[in-house]
């Protein structure tokens, strides 16, 4: 294997330049991963890639959605493929990493990989918890957030590493590798702590294996979106908009995950989905790992948040 030579992270965009967008004229027959790809973001990103020519392989749990997804792509004259994965298993992932190296055009490389597999889980506390004692044990608590965003994202980043190095890829070609966290990691929102453990867990990957990836020569940066209009968020969405609280565009996750695939000079960066615009959060040293942005953020983005707040714990009745 030759070692890509090393490329550096980049600086602090403004959000009148994060928000520039790209022309995806790079992706034209890359070939790329997208875990949770048959539906909501995942979906979403799958078709503006598939659209600007690259190869698309959906991995995702759901086989009757991806599957159904897959065909009407294809129908589009559009290259995509569906693989069942499960992301909480290597095994699972090593094959849908595979498949997506078969059916690129060279058979031999993957270029872009998106985490974009997902799930809410539970609220931490809720209105009819058991009541306890000393004679019958509490349930455990369910983990499948971090099982799938955590663990999961975990298995994808790895694998990216892995395969992108793989022989067959130019030693210079442009390798990107985009995770899908949560502004819910930057932040705090009532009740959602087992999805900010796994989301946070996200974050932290990131800012450890952002160095690793330059120094081989490969990108890595983040997308944390704000509640939006997706299959994984449904019941928060109704009381989001009974409090009167905002919903993000998921038109700004699809140009940030555009710009990281396709701008090869930005790299280690950080991007923040609504619910008003494109913010880099500065999460690095220089912007005080997003403290100067975050700073600002609830009079800027989110005015009146801690009234919508309080809304929302009094709707879960806690």
């Amino acid at each position: 294997m030759v070692r890509a030579s090393a490329i550096p992270l980049s600086g602090y965009l403004s959000p009148e330049e994060a928000a520039v967008p790209a022309s995806g004229a790079s992706l034209k027959g890359k070939s790329v991963l997208i875990t949770g790809g048959a539906s909501g973001l995942g979906a979403s990103v799958s078709l503006k890639y598939a659209e600007c020519g690259a190869y698309v392989t959906l991995a995702d749990i759901n086989e009757k959605l991806g599957e159904s997804y897959a065909k009407e792509l294809q129908a589009k004259g559009l290259h995509v493929q569906f693989i069942a994965t499960d992301v909480t298993s290597w095994t699972s992932q090593v094959a849908a990493f595979k498949a997506a190296i078969a059916f690129s055009p060279s058979n031999s490389a993957i270029d872009i990989v998106l985490a974009a597999a997902g799930v809410f889980g539970v609220p931490f506390l809720t209105a009819d918890e058991p009541a306890v004692s000393l004679e019958n044990d509490p349930p455990a608590p369910n983990m499948v957030a971090v099982e799938v965003n955590t663990i999961g994202s975990y298995y994808t980043a790895k694998l990216a590493q892995l395969y992108f190095a793989l022989p067959g890829s130019p030693p210079n070609s442009d390798k990107s590798l985009i995770l899908i966290s949560s502004l819910v990691a930057y932040f705090d929102i009532p009740l959602m702590s087992t999805y900010t453990a796994s989301k946070f867990g996200v974050r932290g990957m990131f800012h450890s294996i952002r160095p690793m990836f330059a120094d081989r020569g490969m990108r890595v940066n983040l997308i944390a979106p704000w509640i939006m209009e997706t299959p994984l968020v449904t019941e928060w969405l109704k009381m989001f908009n009974a409090v009167g609280a905002p919903v993000g565009n998921t038109q700004d996750v699809i140009t940030s995950a555009m710009r990281f695939a396709d701008d090869p000079k930005v790299n280690g960066r950080a991007f923040a989905c609504g619910p008003k615009r494109i913010l880099d959060l500065g999460d690095d040293i220089e912007g005080e790992d997003a403290g100067k942005v975050m700073h600002g953020f609830y009079e800027t983005e989110l005015p009146g948040w801690d009234k919508m707040a309080a809304g929302l714990i009094g709707l879960m009745g806690i």
